[in-house]
């Protein structure tokens, strides 16, 4: 009877630990996949933060799981990447993305971002060295006291919208500061004497990273007719200049064999960039002539010179 007694208890004792144990494993899985459908969601939302936060709860739940880790780790190397191209570091951003992208058990959406993320990023990319390249210009322009090209340099910045984003606002900066020492300068009779704060904008030349305060100081003497120390030609440009780039553009840079590069071959180019993949709202015209014209000299079609040179 005893026997009986104890094998009936023992049975009833494996039967309520086995519930236990069944009720705690569905409890786990129960809160691991709230926390993982929460991170997708936030994904979804282009919430990345909240999506860490979710993915690592599910983490706590099952610290060994693979999915849940790859998303995570997608979504923070999202994060990176996004934050790095916003402030210019592309070698950055392009590793971060890259992550995203090969990442084994990864989530779809995080990896067709990061897909799309890496071919705006070339474009982007170029754009700001344009954008270095024409600033340095204006630079020597200035450091050679002639403000007036300088500053119409720097048009090629300052009128171009897209320079005001943030993957650019250093170099944009720097051609507003730039621009208030050409104009004082000429303010001062442009006689050949650096303005005062010459200094700082030799430093930022040297130093692309740095970041600068600035503010425009306009000067109705850039379109006066005469300009007291200025060469004739220089006093011509001041009479002349309307904010525009017209001194920056040389003829041969807008046309192919002689040719005039006409605006039914820049809305043909644009198509070509848009069916490409690449954003062609971040090229102005000039960029796109200068695309043609580097395929013409190459010998290869746009087509060509865009998937060689912006995927």
């Amino acid at each position: 009877m005893k026997k009986w007694v104890w094998a009936v208890a023992t049975v009833i004792i494996i039967i309520i630990a086995g519930g236990l144990a069944y009720t705690s494993h569905h409890n786990v899985q129960a809160q691991y996949d709230s926390a993982m459908n929460s991170g997708k969601l936030a994904v979804q939302d282009k919430r990345y933060t909240a999506a860490e936060t979710s993915f690592q709860a599910a983490l706590r739940h099952k610290d060994s799981d693979k999915t849940a880790q790859a998303y995570l780790s997608q979504a923070q190397n999202y994060v990176t990447g996004n934050a790095a191209m916003n402030d210019g570091n592309f070698s950055t951003a392009k590793s971060a993305f890259t992550k995203v992208q090969n990442a084994k058990n990864g989530y779809t959406i995080l990896t067709k971002r990061a897909k799309t993320s890496l071919k705006r990023l070339k474009p982007i990319r170029l754009r700001a060295e344009m954008y270095t390249q024409i600033y340095e210009q204006a630079v020597i322009q200035y450091q050679a006291q002639t403000y007036t090209e300088s500053n119409a340099t720097l048009d090629r910045i300052l009128t171009d919208k897209d320079a005001k984003q943030s993957y650019y606002q250093d170099t944009y900066n720097k051609a507003v500061e730039l621009r208030s020492a050409n104009n004082k300068a000429i303010k001062n009779g442009g006689d050949g004497t650096p303005a005062s704060d010459s200094s700082s904008v030799a430093a930022t030349t040297s130093d692309s990273s740095s970041s600068t305060t600035a503010t425009t100081d306009s000067s109705s003497a850039t379109s006066s007719s005469s300009v007291s120390g200025l060469t004739k030609a220089e006093s011509e440009a001041a009479k002349n200049y309307k904010g525009t780039n017209e001194y920056t553009v040389k003829k041969s840079q807008t046309e192919i064999n002689g040719k005039t590069i006409t605006s039914a071959q820049i809305s043909a180019a644009r198509k070509t960039l848009k069916n490409a993949g690449v954003q062609e709202s971040s090229f102005s015209d000039q960029d796109i002539r200068t695309g043609l014209i580097a395929a013409n000299k190459a010998g290869i079609s746009y087509k060509s010179y865009v998937n060689k040179n912006y995927k």
